[in-house]
């Protein structure tokens, strides 16, 4: 996006717009070729049918055979056609698709986008219980910052794309990860397609994720994949049973023998019986485990075999960062994948022939297609008895196994990362005056310059500077109800997330050491758990007073202990200050309480910040600047905001008798 900017001058919008127009154009394009070749299915049948029925009603069968089986020929090509066109089409309407996402989320148009991943969609990716920061952030739900940033398709995106945002990483993974978002932002084309695919991998090519597959249907997916992975990981079951391999090989030529030479009438029956029945026995004596067999390795229609294309598109990705580079030799030729530890004879020679994870990927489509055969009893059952055909697919499938069963989780792993690096890269191309953090070793507290929330529509997102730091020492945030001390310390909390994850963040400038983001903000008492508001409170500081006193912290309090008196919250409230502030722990803390830092340790260690508002000369109308001012709050809007609600003693807003 940056590179492009840079020719054009255009906005993100505009060049989203233009690539949404030209994809619908492609996918035009594309549904015109579905059509034709279904017009040409359809004529080459008719032609067939007629063809072959002059031929044997004029007596010259051989060449109706011949035009048949032709007939036959040609109308594979064509459905072979035909499904690759609908491919193309489906993957130009999801390019167009995402390129209008990306207006809608410059806009915060949350309907508009990609719905985020409710939590049984994605096995995981639900808020943690009592995490540090996940709930009082919006790190989930409709507009929420996986939503902001949720243009992954897969299970493996979506799962990585978490990891990051709930765990900081160290500066130097921070920094690979910045190197190849940067990248990444300008990599239009690729990430287009990348969304594209991931998301074709994510519904099965029907629709996008999220928006036309049921929960049901997800999980049942990622339960296939996961006892996929477990079947691929695992030993080998033909291995132990060699007498079955052998039978496998011996009896088919003799059981094609027998019927070739029935069908000639150069032996009887009994020849040809007593071959069947003994293929018969064998097969139906191990029938039900080579069955379980395939169940464990038939992933499912979403499932493993579906990552082809997608993995393809990576391996190609025109991208020098490292990263990048490290994603596509985990997908290359696995060199440097797998333990040797399935071990056996077969594995030296078996491991010698790995390829690129698209073409294991491809060659693993056509094993899995192979399995499918038993779903059509008239076609598998004579194959099974004769060929030994469940016996040949599972020896296929366990070489395949030995080849490249444990490199299946690293490529999984390595379009999780692709995902989420191009969900952190779709902030950076969005928002041209954001910026990439620093995460400073040396750094004594958080500094920002034109802090804003990434959350809200630029148009309306309001910018400040922002210091916190060094320890020993808080930001104090006063102001009256409605001015924004609680968006400020989500601004904080937000953008330091972001910053840890290795993606930009909504600021002119950011620069921070590594920290423990630890929050409290949006209490919530428990009826079931017997926890009253008060004492939920407590708990969650006690938390954040642990974390300040194990690692270096960042802790953003909103109005510290709500639900008892005034007095005695002060003095408790005074109390957890002097423990975080006795740690290595810099944080911010936000009160209606004047008073609150009144003691004389915490005045000299205070700095004081606040919000305010503008009061129309017949108190009518209350505006916000959301602009931050040094000092203490010097007014209080209570009162006033009682009779904007009608609720004021002697009458309603307007009325000259109200007070």
């Amino acid at each position: 996006m940056q590179r492009e900017r840079s020719r054009t001058k255009a906005l993100p919008e505009t060049v989203y717009g233009e690539r949404a127009a030209r994809f619908d154009l492609k996918a035009a394009a594309q549904w015109g070729a579905v059509r034709r070749c279904g017009r040409m299915r359809l004529a080459l049948f008719t032609a067939t049918v007629a063809g072959a029925w002059w031929l044997f009603a004029v007596g010259r069968s051989t060449p109706a055979w011949l035009l048949m089986a032709a007939g036959a020929a040609l109308f594979v090509v064509l459905v072979a056609r035909q499904r690759a066109a609908r491919r193309r089409l489906r993957r130009a309407e999801l390019m167009a698709g995402f390129n209008r996402e990306g207006i809608a989320r410059i806009a915060r148009s949350w309907p508009e986008m990609q719905p985020w991943p409710e939590a049984p969609t994605v096995p995981g990716f639900a808020p943690p219980r009592d995490h540090d920061y996940a709930d009082d952030l919006d790190l989930y739900g409709q507009a929420s910052l996986t939503h902001l940033a949720g243009v992954c398709g897969t299970s493996p995106g979506w799962r990585t794309l978490q990891a990051w945002l709930l765990e900081p990483a160290d500066p130097d993974t921070v920094a690979m990860r910045q190197e190849a978002v940067g990248e990444m932002a300008g990599a239009l084309d690729f990430r287009d397609r990348l969304a594209a695919e991931g998301r074709l991998v994510g519904d099965g090519g029907g629709t996008a994720r999220g928006a036309g597959r049921a929960p049901a249907e997800a999980d049942e997916a990622d339960s296939a994949t996961d006892a996929f992975l477990r079947w691929a990981e695992g030993t080998p079951w033909l291995r132990g049973h060699p007498w079955l391999r052998a039978a496998g090989f011996l009896l088919p030529p003799v059981n094609v023998t027998a019927i070739v030479l029935y069908s000639l009438g150069a032996v009887p029956i009994p020849a040809l019986v007593w071959p069947l029945i003994l293929s018969t026995m064998v097969v139906t004596h191990r029938w039900k485990k080579i069955h379980s067999v395939f169940d464990e390795a038939d992933d499912g229609e979403s499932g493993v075999r579906r990552y082809g294309p997608l993995l393809g598109h990576l391996g190609a990705a025109p991208l020098e960062s490292r990263y990048a580079t490290d994603i596509r030799d985990l997908i290359g030729d696995g060199a440097r994948d797998g333990d040797g530890a399935h071990g056996g004879p077969d594995e030296p020679r078996a491991r010698a022939g790995t390829r690129a994870a698209p073409a294991e990927i491809d060659a693993l489509r056509r094993l899995l297609d192979m399995v499918d055969a038993r779903r059509s009893p008239l076609f598998h059952i004579p194959v099974a008895v004769i060929l030994h055909w469940d016996v040949h697919v599972l020896a296929a499938l366990e070489r395949w196994k030995v080849r490249s069963g444990r490199r299946v989780r690293g490529w999984l792993d390595a379009v999780g990362e692709a995902e989420a690096l191009a969900a952190l890269a779709s902030l950076a191309a969005d928002h041209p005056d954001w910026t990439m953090p620093v995460l400073d070793n040396g750094a004594t507290g958080m500094r920002a310059r034109a802090l804003g929330h990434p959350l809200l529509p630029p148009e309306t997102c309001v910018r400040n500077d922002v210091e916190i730091g060094p320890a020993a020492s808080f930001l104090l945030v006063t102001g009256s109800n409605m001015s924004g001390k609680s968006t400020l310390l989500r601004a904080v909390g937000l953008n330091a997330v972001l910053a840890q994850a290795g993606g930009p963040v909504c600021a002119a400038d950011f620069r921070l050491p590594p920290l423990r983001v630890m929050t409290s903000i949006r209490i919530e008492d428990s009826l079931a758990e017997g926890v009253s508001y008060f004492m939920a409170g407590l708990q969650r500081l006690k938390r954040v007073v642990d974390a300040a006193h194990g690692s270096p912290t960042l802790y953003l309090l909103d109005e510290i202990l709500q639900g008892t008196n005034s007095a005695e919250r002060r003095i408790a409230a005074r109390s957890v200050l002097r423990k975080l502030l006795a740690t290595r722990a810099i944080g911010a803390v936000t009160t209606h309480d004047l008073t609150l830092a009144d003691a004389n340790d915490l005045t000299e260690r205070a700095v004081a910040v606040h919000f305010t508002e503008s009061v129309a000369g017949d108190a009518s109308e209350l505006t916000f600047d959301y602009r931050l001012r040094d000092g203490i709050a010097t007014s209080t809007n209570a009162l006033v905001l009682l009779r904007l609600a009608g609720l004021g003693e002697g009458g309603s807003p307007g009325d000259p008798n109200t007070p």
